[in-house]
């Protein structure tokens, strides 16, 4: 596949939210009595509707820190704090249902976070709704238009790749556009000739249009370039995509979310 998402792990982001949570909080390290006393007042203040205490809650639950790991009750803490409005909750929120590692991949409840966040003008909401209506599933329909959208906000150049690539090779026909795929593609290339998804990108533009040789000369490039970058896990799909140029078929893409 030609897409390239921006992803940060759930540990990561569990890490770096509860240490910001805790300073906010002013929980320097609590340890023996003390700690269980503060992780008391904040469970209180999360049961008095405080949205802040709930989402440092949902955070010591989901990551184990100062209490007993549960998830379930992280993700019930979480959800309150998101559903009250706080932001770094519903960032969360999102970002751990579309990753689907520390709790069950969930793409309706990211769609439903991540358009919160997109509201607030979050261009990473942004880019993860386009991958989610790109690929669909698990809830989600697959919609090409609504992925170009959102890719279309955020407008930064693996965004408009994306695009390209949906104009491109998008199963449903009133979705592809091989002209405008061409166009975007080729400004990208000027940026960098030698980017192998780039010139992935343009390769299915130039097969959508109907002009196989370029498509097949073009294909050959980026199978080159790849060859030089340091991910060379593409090698296989690339090269069946050459096969289509060849035997004068145009490509057409599902794609699939990570797994887990």
């Amino acid at each position: 596949m030609s897409y390239r998402p921006w992803i940060l792990s759930s540990a990561v982001i569990l890490c770096l939210a509860f240490s910001q949570a805790a300073n906010a909080f002013s929980i320097p390290q609590p340890k023996g009595a003390a700690e269980a006393s503060r992780s008391a007042h904040i469970q209180l203040k999360a049961g008095q509707g405080d949205a802040d205490a709930q989402y440092l809650l949902g955070l010591m639950y989901l990551s184990g820190r100062y209490i007993e790991q549960n998830r379930q009750l992280g993700v019930k803490w979480m959800t309150a704090a998101a559903s009250a409005g706080h932001v770094k909750a519903q960032q969360t929120m999102a970002d751990l249902a579309f990753e689907g590692s520390l709790i069950e991949r969930n793409l309706s409840t990211a769609e439903q976070w991540y358009s919160e966040l997109s509201k607030q003008g979050n261009k990473w909401a942004n880019f993860r709704l386009g991958f989610i209506y790109a690929a669909g599933g698990e809830g989600v329909e697959r919609n090409c238009g609504k992925a170009v959208e959102q890719f279309n906000a955020v407008g930064d150049q693996a965004s408009l790749g994306n695009i390209a690539w949906i104009l491109a090779t998008c199963p449903e026909a009133q979705y592809r556009n091989g002209d405008k795929a061409l166009e975007l593609s080729l400004a990208l290339l000027e940026v960098d000739n030698q980017d192998p998804t780039i010139l992935d990108n343009l390769a299915a533009a130039y097969a959508e249009i109907g002009d196989f040789d370029a498509a097949i000369s073009t294909q050959q490039k980026a199978i080159e370039a790849l060859k030089l970058s340091a991910d060379k896990s593409k090698s296989a799909e690339f090269k069946q995509r050459l096969k289509s140029y060849q035997n004068y078929e145009p490509y057409r893409e599902i794609l699939p979310l990570f797994s887990n």
